[in-house]
């Protein structure tokens, strides 16, 4: 069996709609006239019916199709959100090591120091993210313990506000 998505889903509804119409149209022609007038009352009925499906197929399909860019397009800056979140909070972790002060060495600071810095730079995240990320690097470049914790907090606040909006 098809997986049910929804254009199919639609066609499915819409079919069962026209053939809803093409039988209500029978039964008042048969009322109305007998079997050659239920049958002309069937057939126009049903070619009404097709028309109305096909218009309203071809606008539903492309609202579906703009919902399924604006969901990707959140989608993915979302996920570039989080990663900005990810990597800002492992420069965090090269800068003050919580295996003792030899736990990182200035190599590897240096790389997730660039890693997230470019990170927050991409045009794709929201600026609201890309100002509490330079707040929270501003910070850890200070090795300001204290407020790179708030500043972090902040950013992770402004990551989930972000997307929790409606």
């Amino acid at each position: 069996m098809a997986s049910l998505t929804p254009a199919r889903a639609l066609l499915m509804l819409t079919t069962g709609l026209t053939c809803l119409l093409m039988a209500g149209g029978a039964l008042i022609g048969a009322l109305l006239g007998g079997g050659l007038v239920a049958l002309g009352a069937a057939v126009c009925a049903g070619l009404v019916g097709m028309v109305g499906a096909l218009i309203v197929r071809r606008r539903t399909m492309a609202h579906f199709a703009m919902a399924q860019r604006q969901a990707g397009q959140r989608g993915y800056a979302e996920g570039i959100a989080h990663g900005v979140l990810i990597h800002v909070t492992a420069y965090e972790a090269a800068v003050f090591p919580r295996t003792g002060p030899f736990g990182v060495t200035a190599e590897e600071r240096e790389a997730r120091r660039t890693i997230a810095y470019r990170m927050a730079a991409l045009d794709e995240v929201p600026q609201r993210v890309r100002l509490a990320a330079a707040d929270a690097l501003a910070l850890l470049d200070k090795t300001d313990r204290e407020g790179a914790e708030e500043a972090l907090t902040r950013l992770a606040t402004t990551v989930r506000q972000e997307y929790t909006r409606p």
